[in-house]
């Protein structure tokens, strides 16, 4: 019988086995993709040997990230960590683009900005707590895609309390960071420990209880089910309510409550010569198709430039996303030398969320159960690297007693 088997092979569920290995539980991965990383996914042209990669998911690591760097040197990555070069975002107004501050009102800036040494942002949305602090209309003309951007849906709704946390900051790590071969060369790392056992295209179907754990009932391989004495959920919400609906009813209608949204994600390369835009951080648009644009300029090549594009889902089919794309970078579809779309689902949390994962956690204390995710503390790598690790000292106390 293994100690722990985690299912989910994303950066949540890598930390969990990175911090179970460091203890000697020699945990076991199971991933239902052929690939691993989840969100953590660097794209790479074949046969390209310039060292050009762009992110189709999480794309930037920052000097606050106290646990996710803790990972890092201990993975022997520290050195590897490569300053972001600054360019600029930019909006999309009238199909042109526009800096990011010549759309603000410094004016209603000015007059509302003193709110944000008093105004709390607890039991506030993202809307009522920043068109406060930043002003109506700056909020609605600006910030408000900007948050749309972040989190990659209409962020209104959004609590406020979930984005943009205050962290002490490391001077001696670059502000934000990336790797060479991109964020991915992490979650690599992580898989490559010999501690750790990854088993991809393991599709979960159900758990049982088992004596004293749990039978994991799953797709793939040869078909056996794997016997634990505790398990962890690094998957999207649903995915997890799903698996224990016969093992956990209560704790799985309470999963399934938290909202998900799903984006469709295009990443295009082409040659630099291609593409005339200057070079760019990423691109936020008011307009209803997509979210933003995530470019691969912050980490220049001299021979490529790479473009994510993170699409509103059921907005435009697979032509209308293509077209689309060159209509922004200005481009004819036959110099994109790669295109490759992704699906993810985020999540999509309410006021009262806090009070939600209160419940889920009270109901998985003291049991062999752990989660793991981007929907407990927050959604960036940081909040998800955290509520590893707090599991995971969860998981070494319940074994200790």
């Amino acid at each position: 019988m293994h100690e722990i088997v985690i299912i989910g092979s994303g950066i949540s569920g890598l930390s969990f086995a990175h911090y179970c290995a460091g203890a000697g539980l020699h945990p076991v991965v199971l991933e239902k993709e052929p690939r691993i990383g989840g969100c953590f996914h660097s794209q790479t042209l074949p046969g390209d040997s310039s060292g050009f990669r762009f992110e189709l998911g999480a794309h930037t690591g920052y000097n606050s990230y106290r646990r996710f760097i803790e990972i890092l040197k201990e993975c022997t990555l520290g050195d590897r960590l490569l300053h972001r070069e600054k360019v600029p975002f930019r909006m999309i107004v009238n199909e042109e683009l526009r800096s990011i501050t010549s759309q603000i009102g410094f004016f209603e800036l000015a007059r509302h900005l003193p709110r944000l040494l008093l105004l709390s942002k607890e039991g506030q949305t993202v809307e009522s707590y920043y068109s406060r602090v930043l002003g109506q209309r700056n909020y609605e003309n600006v910030m408000r895609h900007l948050f749309n951007a972040v989190v990659c849906q209409e962020a209104d709704e959004f609590p406020a309390d979930m984005l943009f946390k205050k962290r002490p900051k490391n001077k001696g790590i670059p502000r934000s960071f990336t790797l060479p071969s991109g964020l991915q060369e992490v979650t690599d790392a992580i898989a490559s420990d010999p501690r750790i056992e990854v088993l991809r295209e393991r599709e979960v179907d159900q758990v049982v209880a088992y004596e004293d754990g749990f039978k994991i009932v799953a797709q793939g391989g040869k078909g056996e089910a794997l016997e634990t004495r505790h398990i962890a959920f690094a998957t999207p919400p649903d995915e997890a309510a799903r698996i224990l609906r016969q093992h956990s009813p209560e704790l799985s209608a309470r999963l399934a409550t938290i909202g998900l949204v799903k984006v469709e994600t295009v990443g295009v390369a082409l040659e630099r010569e291609s593409v005339s835009l200057d070079p760019l951080a990423g691109i936020v648009t008011r307009g209803n198709d997509f979210y933003s644009v995530v470019s691969s300029d912050t980490v220049a090549n001299d021979r490529y430039r790479g473009f994510a594009f993170h699409f509103k889902p059921g907005q435009l089919d697979s032509t209308g996303r293509r077209e689309r794309i060159c209509q922004v970078l200005g481009i004819d579809a036959n110099r994109l030398k790669q295109i490759v779309e992704k699906s993810n689902s985020v999540p999509s949390p309410r006021l009262g969320h806090d009070q939600l994962i209160g419940n889920i956690d009270a109901l998985i204390a003291g049991k062999g159960i752990f989660l793991t995710g981007n929907y407990f503390q927050g959604v960036s790598i940081e909040d998800c690297v955290s509520r590893s690790h707090d599991e995971f000292s969860r998981l070494l106390a319940q074994r200790e007693s």
